[in-house]
């Protein structure tokens, strides 16, 4: 976070980069507001993504920790210190904190699960209140719109004998038989071809969304389990 990073991109979040800087200067008053505003918004956001409450709260005092260069791993250079106000500090931190989720289940250390009112309408609102909507639009609207533009981007990547295949398959329910027969050729061909088409859509949907956001730590199983909780693409 330096005079020339700062100086490079017009700071729409200049205020965040103030405190930033406060923050790892060792201002007190700033180093407090890191930990008493975001600190409780990040745990709010992993537990409405499916950790359980104590899983939320260790993650976030580890990035919290990385913040200012200490973390398990003993001290590192501080997360901060990376702060560009390209987007609001939340925003940027709800990103981290996603990230490391998406690492950490990846490596099974985490297997989180949605948390339960049980009609409590007290409860309900209180610490584990749904996230704040920007959290929401960061995880769902941002992420989803950088999702159906990869997978759109793999999809005209295809070549049109591959794309065809796979409309007939996945969204008309053809049989491999069945296109063989179209096709006039062995089914094992079909089965080949579906094979490397899938891939090449599984691999050209995880290059276009690195190359719109290479801090987007996702893999293709990531991607088909977000689809299948539900979010939109």
């Amino acid at each position: 976070m330096s005079e020339t990073t700062s100086s490079k991109h017009p700071l729409k979040h200049g205020q965040d980069l103030v405190l930033a800087s406060k923050a790892l200067d060792g201002d007190p008053e700033a180093v407090a507001r890191i930990q008493t505003e975001f600190q409780p918004m990040l745990e709010r956001v992993m537990m409405s993504k499916g950790l359980a409450n104590s899983d939320a709260v260790e993650l976030v005092a580890d990035i919290i920790a990385e913040c200012f260069g200490a973390g398990k791993k003993g001290q590192t250079v501080p997360l901060l210190e990376k702060f560009e106000a390209r987007s609001s500090l939340s925003t940027w931190l709800i990103r981290i904190t996603w990230n490391r989720w998406l690492d950490l289940k990846r490596r099974d250390k985490f297997k989180g699960t949605l948390p339960s009112y049980d009609g409590d309408e007290e409860l309900a609102n209180g610490a584990f209140d749904r996230v704040p909507d920007e959290a929401e639009e960061v995880i769902d609207g941002d992420l989803s719109s950088l999702m159906g533009a990869a997978i759109k981007a793999a999809f005209a990547a295809l070549d049109a004998e591959s794309h065809l295949m796979l409309k007939l398959s996945f969204l008309h329910g053809l049989s491999q038989a069945k296109i063989a027969e179209m096709w006039s050729c062995d089914q094992t061909r079909i089965s080949r071809m579906l094979t490397a088409a899938r891939e090449a859509v599984a691999a050209e949907t995880m290059r276009a969304l690195k190359q719109a956001d290479p801090t987007l730590e996702l893999q293709w199983d990531d991607f088909l389990q977000l689809c299948a909780a539900g979010i939109e693409v």
